[in-house]
């Protein structure tokens, strides 16, 4: 009876003959759910009849919880708990045909002087119920191969059903270590050298190395692996589409083969962001069933993962679940534990926060192939590090061409991470190499590949530092080609929120059409969340992120675009979420005013109980049109209420006894703030009411006080970023601060010149001696000496930028030669700023042809900071010819913000 029940679990069964047993009657061949042998044997001694019963242990309640089986010495279990074989005890119950089992281990062994004894619980059966349990028995007391100096001797240790998967998994264990000729190079060999990027080993320079691998001849073999081979190298050396491996013929491969090719193709797919091409190519051969069990669980640990991408936790988590039997079954396989890691952490990350073990996700991703795959990560960046070691020491420019071994590394962990289907690993991996080839890009098209590495990889961190910085210094052709390739409709799990950052800090340059695109999903995902949750399961809040997307995007949109986002905020329930409230605010703060109609102003008065931060906007709004409106918000401004300045709009506008009530509160703002700060009572950033004083003394000069600024910036504060809105306010309104005032700032202004940076340990380097100077120059040039502009000019960024305004502000023609040698400065505010004050040169006529051929040449600045520079220009500028021409040049500039300040300066000169 015994012997049939584990024939029913399809396990083998051989009956030791009577004269040979020692204590072993039936000896057992374990196998998987799928019939597979586990190459593990295991020994059962079997005792039947009611008699073995009759020590029951009993619970609390009278539950009988199992039954003591006992001899009167030790000799058997001591040959049962040492035996090279795992043993197990059957108590078989004829009455019920049941049969209940223990493993006999030393740990569980009972001794009773003489004898010894054994619990056999009542749960654990002979059944399918406790599959797990018996396979866990047969496999779990397997010993680890010792993998030391696995990368020499390797080459006959991995069985030929094994190698491909090593070759994609453990590269290392199948191709030939580097000071080891092989003239006679395996498929399989082939493949690894491929994944390890180890390209002058596949097509040697050297006349002495390997004879190159005829790519042709690969294709036509009669031996699949060759053909395998050719495929592969075609997609990851010479670009070409998946296709080439998805329609690689498989007839004549081998069960192995054809998983081998549909893990590496699933992996490449996941990495062009298309989960359900992956997930069907992997289907496939899954449902064919004829995979040996590491395979298998290859092959369904890469479904969990495209499922992980679609946004189908559940079921990706029950499939890593499912792959955790590699742990008990292939413990000595080093490409099983690099699955089995892959699915521990994926387990993790798609577990319930009650739910999760960290320190099982850790130990789980602790394995010998992720430490193989780590040590290819340190010899890449090693490499980088003696590179820039080198150029640093010469003073040598790194020149273009030859192979960067570095991203070779950091491409190759990254193809063994997703060989694996280790997913974060991958993630990690290959936007490390995609941040890498950004520092080394040399056109366009580096730069576009390696944002649309970064955005599939998830990598939001570095999208919001790469893409700014590239629309500032271009190409911003490459971040406008990868903004093309951006569907939020089309975005996985991974990178949902990686497309929505590309699109909030690119959208400056996108097309009205494109803009209009992205902002119908906005609308659609603004008005039903749950269907994007339910969807694809964010780990963000999705109106926050979604509403930052849809602010930037208000700019670039059309006509069309433009009107439904104004109908979606019409009709849009009331907000008393701060968090979406003050997302809505900035979206409603970048519409133009022309944009709203009566109606909509109208449908924006019967608006009630927004929270505060909407209900602010809102108000500014419609102050623009209601002067009812305004006259109610100038008696609240009088009071120091500066959210109702904020609301109010022109500060020109303010009455007489508005701003003498405004400046006194300020006054007395000020005072306390000075004193808090002495104290060293304020550690972050506050409100600048010395920014707002700036303002209002510079617009109504008849009741300015400058004395509480110049007193705030003698002030010693606890983090000096306090200083820095008011220098700028100062910086932008120079003109209007009389010399009086000047010559009592100087003092304060030259002192922060000097002495305004330090290290502090919450802000970090906070430096605004730049700010300083530029304040200073921009009041009166001439009060910065030759020593000061020399100093200036090997300084920061921001003091380089402060010597161009010094040297602008004197409007001398002769200086415009030391105008251009700050406009080949490599960083491009020093050429922004540059641009902007020969921008003032070309609108006043100061050496008015030599200034224009200049800006003209900065103008070709591949990316958009210094038309943008420019532009704030026509804010201010006199309706000249010049400028008229400058609006002009920059009229169908790729910026949406250069776009609409040319339009508005247009306009604003006809309707004079």
């Amino acid at each position: 009876m015994v012997e049939l029940q584990f024939l029913r679990l399809n396990w083998g069964v051989v009956r030791n003959p009577l004269e040979q047993d020692l204590g072993t009657d039936l000896w057992l061949m374990a196998r998987d759910s799928r019939r597979y042998d586990l190459q593990a044997l295991v020994g059962v001694q079997v005792k039947s009849g009611t008699s073995w019963f009759g020590s029951p242990k009993h619970s609390a309640d009278g539950t009988v919880e199992g039954w003591w089986f006992a001899e009167s010495d030790d000799r058997h279990f001591r040959y049962w708990s040492e035996h090279r074989v795992p043993h197990i005890v059957v108590l078989h119950d004829p009455r019920s045909d049941l049969s209940y089992w223990v493993q006999v281990t030393s740990e569980a062994i009972v001794s009773t002087g003489q004898g010894a004894k054994i619990f056999v619980p009542a749960t654990s059966t002979i059944d399918e119920q406790h599959l797990d349990e018996l396979l866990e028995a047969a496999t779990g007391d397997r010993r680890y191969i010792q993998w030391d100096g696995s990368a020499w001797n390797s080459r006959h240790t991995i069985l030929y059903e094994d190698t491909l998967r090593y070759a994609l998994i453990a590269p290392r264990l199948v191709a030939p270590h580097p000071n080891v000729r092989i003239t006679d190079l395996t498929p399989s060999e082939a493949v690894a050298l491929l994944v390890k990027m180890r390209l002058d080993d596949l097509h040697p320079r050297l006349p002495f190395a390997t004879g190159p691998i005829d790519l042709d001849v690969c294709r036509s073999s009669d031996i699949w692996g060759w053909r395998f081979f050719a495929a592969l190298h075609d997609v990851l050396i010479d670009g070409a589409s998946c296709d080439v491996l998805t329609h690689l013929d498989t007839s004549s491969a081998a069960a192995f083969e054809r998983a081998a090719l549909a893990a590496v193709t699933a992996t490449l797919l996941l990495e062009s962001g298309s989960p359900t091409e992956a997930l069907t190519v992997v289907a496939q051969v899954i449902e064919l069933d004829e995979c040996r069990p590491v395979d298998h669980a290859w092959l369904l640990m890469h479904q969990a993962r495209c499922y992980l991408e679609l946004g189908q936790l559940s079921r990706a988590r029950a499939l890593a679940l499912e792959v955790q039997a590699l742990r008990r079954s292939a413990p000595h396989d080093p490409t099983a534990m690099a699955i089995l890691g892959a699915s521990a952490y994926l387990v993790f990350t798609t577990s319930d926060l009650t739910e999760r073990s960290l320190p099982d996700a850790v130990a789980g991703q602790d394995t010998i192939a992720a430490w193989w795959r780590t040590q290819e990560i340190a010899w890449g960046l090693q490499g980088e590090a003696d590179k820039r070691f080198r150029e640093w020491a010469t003073g040598a420019q790194r020149r273009p061409g030859g192979q960067d071994t570095t991203w070779l590394r950091l491409r190759s962990a990254a193809l063994i991470a997703g060989a694996a289907g280790d997913h974060s690993a991958w993630r990690y991996t290959a936007s490390l190499g995609a941040k890498h080839a950004l520092t080394t890009a040399r056109d366009s098209a580096d730069f576009t590949s390696a944002l649309r590495v970064l955005v599939r990889t998830g990598d939001n961190a570095a999208i919001e530092r790469a893409v700014p910085y590239l629309l500032d210094v271009g190409p911003t052709t490459a971040v406008a080609e990868a903004l093309s390739a951006v569907d939020l409709e089309q975005s996985t799990t991974t990178s949902l929120r990686a497309n929505i950052e590309m699109i909030r800090r690119g959208a400056d340059i996108l097309p009205p059409s494109e803009a209009d695109r992205h902002v119908q999903w906005a609308l659609a995902a603004l008005e039903d969340p749950v269907a994007l949750h339910t969807r694809l399961w964010p780990t963000f809040f999705i109106a926050s992120v979604v509403l930052d997307m849809l602010a930037a995007l208000v700019p670039a949109l059309s006509a069309a675009g433009l009107r439904a986002v104004i109908d979606h905020l019409k009709t849009l329930p009331a907000q008393d979420d701060q968090a979406v409230a003050s997302g809505y605010a900035l979206v409603v703060s970048r519409i133009p005013t022309v944009a709203w109609t009566e109606h909509d102003l109208h449908m924006l008065r019967m608006r009630k109980s927004d929270n505060f931060e909407l209900a602010d906007q809102i108000t500014a709004v419609l102050a623009n049109t209601d002067s009812w409106l305004r006259h109610g918000l100038q008696s609240k401004i009088a009071s120091g209420d500066l959210r109702a300045l904020t609301m109010f709009g022109d500060v020109c506008d303010l009455d007489q006894q508005t701003v003498i009530g405004l400046v006194a509160n300020l006054r007395d703002r000020i005072a306390a703030q000075i004193t808090e700060m002495r104290g060293g009572a304020v550690a972050g950033r506050i409100h600048s009411f010395a920014a707002t004083l700036a303002l209002i003394n510079a617009r109504h000069p008849e009741h300015a006080d400058w004395q509480p600024i110049i007193e705030l910036l003698l002030a010693r504060p606890v983090a000096v970023e306090v200083h820095r809105e008011p220098l700028s306010m100062i910086m932008r309104l120079a003109q209007h601060v009389p010399a009086a005032v000047v010559d009592r700032m100087e003092p304060a202004l030259r002192d922060l010149m000097y002495t305004a940076a330090y290290y502090h340990p919450f802000f970090g380097d906070t430096d605004l001696r730049g700010h300083a100077a530029s304040a200073l120059a921009a009041l009166d040039p001439t009060r910065l000496s030759q020593h000061d502009l020399w100093d200036l000019m090997a300084g920061t960024k921001y003091q380089r930028a402060a010597a161009a305004i010094a040297l602008a502000r004197q409007s001398r023609p002769d200086l415009i030669h030391a105008l251009a040698a700050l406009a080949q400065d490599p960083n491009p505010w020093v050429r922004a700023v540059v641009a902007n004050q020969l921008a003032r040169w070309v609108a006043t006529g100061i050496a008015s042809e030599a200034s224009s051929a200049l800006l003209q040449r900065i103008l070709a600045d591949p990316g958009t900071l210094v038309a943008r520079m420019v532009a704030v220009l026509f804010t201010d500028a006199p309706p000249t010819a010049a400028v008229g021409r400058l609006a002009d040049m920059l009229a169908d500039h790729p910026s949406a913000e250069v776009r609409s300040a040319c339009a508005e300066r247009r306009s604003t000169d006809e309707s004079r």
